[in-house]
């Protein structure tokens, strides 16, 4: 969350809200984005790209569990592009011609696989957890400090401000919502705080159901991964088809 002046080589970090400006969204209950991402820094390309393939068969696997045991249309055809390009990166087409039972070898290497891309989806979680947590105590330290900076002479304005809280929409879904507003005088800073304080209460109530769901996609990873070696077996029809056409 961050507060910067105009020309002031000094940021400072808040939540405010009701910002007229830009906003953009990111939802809890998929998190896709950061689910495949995961922390791929200093791995090589051909390890990213195995990672980050892995990640997307865990994640479909996930979405099943989630959708209660079942796949749309689109997402079966995504788990079947991905399982080609998992073949590619790990030579089924080689494993197939020499191996005696090759849908046991690649089952064995997509279960590998598998569960290396459901624990990046874990960490992701794990982190999404502890900053919904974090996110109401942050919000009052910065109520705080918009006051502090609306008293101050030293204050310069304007003030570019940016800041995460949760929210809903109009289908109810739950998200955090990013949005960046200018405080042009002091009047306008301190009236940031005081909004804060006024919808610390609502906040709350929603950051509280973003945690909830977030906590029963934790649940619905530890089954998933639980039942990793059924949701093997149930694409051992689909394995064969790629390696056919690997």
């Amino acid at each position: 969350m961050k507060l910067a002046a105009r020309g002031n080589s000094r940021d400072q970090f808040c939540y405010i809200p009701f910002g007229k400006r830009n906003h953009t969204r990111e939802s809890t209950a998929s998190l896709k984005q950061n689910y495949l991402q995961g922390n791929m820094g200093k791995t090589s390309t051909s390890s990213a790209q195995t990672s980050s393939i892995s990640r997307e068969v865990a994640y479909l696997a996930f979405i099943k569990v989630k959708q209660d045991d079942w796949l749309n249309v689109r997402q079966q055809e995504q788990l079947r592009r991905a399982l080609m390009s998992l073949g590619e990166v790990l030579g089924w087409a080689v494993t197939s011609a020499n191996s005696e039972d090759p849908i046991a070898d690649i089952s064995k290497s997509t279960r590998k696989m598998m569960t290396n891309g459901a624990r990046s989806i874990k960490r992701s979680l794990a982190n999404d957890l502890a900053k919904k947590k974090a996110e109401i105590t942050e919000l009052k330290k910065v109520a705080r400090s918009i006051r502090k900076l609306s008293e101050s002479p030293k204050t310069v304005y304007p003030l570019e401000i940016t800041y995460h809280r949760s929210a809903r929409d109009s289908v109810q879904s739950m998200f955090t919502k990013t949005e960046e507003i200018e405080a042009d005088d002091a009047e306008a800073t301190l009236a940031c705080a005081e909004a804060i304080e006024r919808n610390i209460d609502h906040w709350t109530t929603l950051r509280d159901i973003m945690i909830a769901e977030i906590k029963l996609e934790q649940k619905q990873l530890g089954v998933m991964t639980k039942n990793l070696s059924q949701f093997i077996k149930s694409m051992h029809p689909l394995l064969s088809d790629v390696v056919a056409t690997l």
